[in-house]
Parts: C-alpha cells; structure tokens; sequence
C-alpha cells in the first residue's frame, strides 16, 4: 500500500511539473505573437499553482511591461529580484520600467541605509542560509580533522571558522528580521488615492499614488492598507490597489 501511495504521488507531481512546463510554453508563445493578455493570464495561473522561478517573474514582468501596466510589471520584476537579487536581466528590465512610471518616487539618499539595504539585497534570504550551511559544514570537517588527526593548525581553522560561522548566522538573522520590517507593495492602480483613514470619504482624501510606485506597508485590514512612501507621505490606500512583494 505504502508503495501504491508512493507511485501514485510521483506520477502526480510529474503530470503536474509537465503541465505547468506545457503553460509556460503556451504563455512564451503567445508572448512572441504579441498577444500579451493571454501570456499574462497563463504566468499568472502558474503562480496561483504556487511555482515560482527569475525565468516565470522576468517574462511576466515583460508581458506587462508590453502591455503598458508598469506598475504590475515593477511588482513582477521585483519579485524576481527577491529570489535572485544579482539576476542582470530582472535588474535592468527593472530600471528601463521604472523611466515609464507617471511621479516616480525616488528613494531618498541615506549612506548608512543606502548601505545596509545594498548589502541585505545584494543575496537573498535562501542564499545567505546556503552559505550559512556551507560555512558551518567546513566548521564541521575541520573541527574532525583536529579531532582525528592531531593537527595544530586546524585548531586556530576551527576558531575561526566558528567566529565567522557565528557571524553570518548573525547576519542571516537581521536579514530575515529587515525583510520582515520592511514590508513593500507595489501601486497597480493607475491612481491610488490616499486618505487619512480607512473609510471612503472624499473629505479625508489627501493625496495620490501612482501604478508603479513603491509603498512602505505599515499595517492592514481586509480592505484597507496603511502605507507610507520614500517622499515622507502617509495613510490609507485600498488594498485591491496594490501588490504585496512577499
């Protein structure tokens, strides 16, 4: 029986991983025949499925950026850029789309959070954990090869690389906590505007936001987003206006 469930559960995920590939196909050819609603509807159907990849992310970004929805096709390239910040393609396709965004926001300049923002998205989080597991797996045969062999010299290895094993599993920490407070949309809404309170009331109106701009999200309801954004504005915005990067 046990066999049986195993059989019929890899049978399943290959039928599933051949027609998620046949979509993609599909999307890729209507890309080229410049039929970019239906690409992006089969993308997107692909990542309702929960299968996410740079390659799904980057043609995606360019259907939208095609069809002239520059503020999903920001959201698409950035959630690209979140599995693989150092992706040439992603990054440049990123700032070309930012040139045809309507009042872009420009992020103000800050060394020191300039810096930490460059270092902490220089990797993404499943990176700095790889290299963590690397680093702790050199700690490991190290420590062995003292153990085992008498060797001198793999004692003073085997301090440091517990010091710099404890450093980057420091480092990976703070990651996952600066990603985890700094949680960032994306305006897909050709205007967004943004009120004072979460209530539809012309009289709390107090500015707009336009697609394609990037907004800090401070809190949420069902309905209702509380955002600020790098030109020092604050308040409320409806959720259906944007798109989460996470």
């Amino acid at each position: 029986m046990y066999k049986i469930i195993i059989i019929i559960s890899i049978q399943l995920s290959f039928i599933f991983s051949q027609n998620v590939d046949e979509l993609f196909s599909t999307a890729n050819k209507y890309y080229n025949e410049s039929k970019y609603e239906e690409a992006i509807q089969i993308y997107e159907k692909i990542i309702e499925r929960d299968v996410f990849s740079e390659d799904l992310y980057l043609n995606l970004g360019n259907a939208y950026f095609q069809n002239l929805e520059n503020g999903s096709a920001r959201w698409s390239y950035e959630m690209g850029l979140k599995l693989n910040p150092r992706n040439p393609d992603l990054r440049n396709n990123n700032n070309v789309n930012k040139n045809y965004i309507e009042n872009y926001i420009e992020v103000p300049k800050n060394s020191i959070i300039d810096f930490i923002n460059l270092f902490f998205q220089s990797l993404s989080l499943n990176q700095f954990i790889l290299i963590n597991s690397i680093i702790i797996l050199i700690t490991s045969l190290s420590f062995f090869i003292k153990k085992v062999f008498k060797i001198n010299v793999f004692d003073r290895l085997f301090i440091v690389f517990v010091m710099i094993s404890f450093i980057f599993v420091s480092i990976t920490f703070i990651k996952n906590l600066w990603d985890h407070n700094n949680n960032f949309a994306i305006i897909i809404k050709q205007e967004s505007v943004v009120y004072s309170a979460p209530f539809l009331n012309q009289a709390i109106e107090k500015s707009v936001f336009y697609s394609g701009n990037k907004v800090k999200v401070i809190q949420q309801t069902e309905s209702w987003i509380e955002v600020s954004s790098f030109d020092g504005r604050k308040g409320w915005i409806q959720a259906q206006d944007v798109r989460n990067l996470n």
